[in-house]
């Protein structure tokens, strides 16, 4: 049986190794071209800038004509919460948008992130709905129409931000909710939605002709 010396194993495995890279590269740039959305919107958040002072969620509410939250807005009150096994707040049928505080070790100043739909260029979410209840507008919102659910809730599975939320609370017309980027309300008529109009200390920023080209 022949042997091999172990600089001769190394070399060819190391030569392997970046004839696969190569061709994983080639093959995933190919796969990297999407023809985008020209006339579709996006937002850009700055975190380091939010203060967790809400805002978005109050816009938000306000807007979708949402319930009432059972801590105000104002009341920080809200960020010491957590649901489900010590996780923080996530979106839901009366929450398209949330805000959640992080206390960061060896750091004095917390840090603040703003939770909602992404609005994808490429949505799981509408991939996975077999029944096509999801649609991505020419303006960038990725809609959901609950006339054609079957309450599979798959696309809840699908999504990798853990964003579409379940009304649990209706037991005879459950459906998916989301953030809706505004669309009927401002988004059509050229305006932005209401979270990054309300953002006095600009953390949030509109983006016109979203395109990943």
């Amino acid at each position: 049986m022949s042997r091999i010396s172990r600089r001769r194993f190394l070399a060819a495995s190391m030569a392997g190794s970046a004839a696969a890279t190569l061709t994983l590269t080639k093959g995933a740039l190919g796969a990297a071209i999407l023809e985008g959305y020209p006339d579709g919107m996006g937002v850009l958040v700055d975190m380091t800038r939010c203060i967790g002072c809400r805002s978005c969620e109050a816009a938000c509410n306000k807007e979708q004509n949402l319930p009432a939250p059972e801590i105000p807005f104002d009341d920080p009150a809200a960020f010491d919460h957590s649901y489900h096994a010590g996780q923080k707040r996530r979106t839901t049928e009366s929450a398209y948008t949330v805000v959640n505080r992080y206390e960061i070790k060896g750091q004095a100043q917390p840090v603040y992130r703003k939770i909602q739909c992404n609005h994808c260029n490429e949505p799981a979410c509408l991939t996975s709905c077999f029944v096509n209840a999801y649609k991505k507008t020419k303006e960038g919102a990725v809609m959901f129409n609950d006339k054609v659910c079957v309450g599979c809730r798959t696309c809840m599975v699908a999504c990798p931000f853990n964003i579409p939320a379940y009304s649990y609370s209706s037991a005879f017309n459950p459906v998916v909710k989301k953030c809706v980027f505004c669309h009927e309300t401002r988004l059509k008529k050229g305006l932005p939605p209401a979270c990054v109009e309300i953002w006095h200390i600009r953390c949030i920023y509109v983006i016109y002709n979203w395109d990943l080209e």
